[in-house]
């Protein structure tokens, strides 16, 4: 992922003007979109919700390791109705981040993408008031380098891909050879 902070945006961070973060989450029940202020936004053609201080994505942190990186998108008091209704396999979809200024006429000044990452899990809780959180926790960096492959490389699906190559054919025969070594 190239990240460029443009010289406007460069601009409204040296003048200070209001942060906030933009999250767009890829869910079975629809794609849903966020941002850390009140009320409704426009950016990129889609209305984003207001979560205020009811949404949260944990500290990002942006490292030049090698490593997998954990991140939790949270919503909290959220009506058990709505809750009831969601759909709770999110793993491989997409969650993304942006970071950005707004501008005096609620204008979003030229995000900065800072997490391109994979859902997991989700998970919920409930408060004592009834109302519901979800967090769903994501994973990014180089996550799948660390997953094991489900198939092991035969002859024969050599030969699917492959007809004419004959170079695994022999691999059955050699399992069980007895090899004689001895110096030349």
């Amino acid at each position: 992922m190239v990240r460029m902070l443009t010289a406007r945006l460069a601009a409204a961070l040296k003048k200070r003007l209001p942060l906030a973060l933009l999250a767009e989450i890829e869910h079975p029940d629809g794609t849903a979109r966020f941002w850390t202020g009140v009320g409704m936004l426009d950016w990129g053609g889609y209305s984003w919700t207001g979560s205020g201080v009811l949404g949260r994505v944990t500290p990002i942190k942006q490292t030049t390791t090698l490593a997998i990186q954990e991140i939790v998108f949270s919503l909290a008091a959220v009506d058990p109705a709505i809750v009831a209704t969601i759909a709770d396999n999110v793993r491989n979809r997409s969650g993304k981040v942006w970071l950005t200024c707004i501008g005096p006429n609620k204008d979003v000044i030229d995000p900065l993408q800072i997490v391109d990452s994979e859902l997991d899990y989700q998970s919920f809780t409930a408060d004592s008031d009834g109302k519901v959180g979800i967090s769903i926790t994501a994973r990014s960096g180089f996550y799948t380098l660390v997953r094991a492959l489900d198939e092991s490389w035969t002859s024969e699906e050599q030969h699917v891909f492959y007809p004419t190559d004959s170079g695994l054919d022999l691999i059955s025969s050699l399992q069980n050879q007895e090899l004689q070594w001895t110096r030349t």
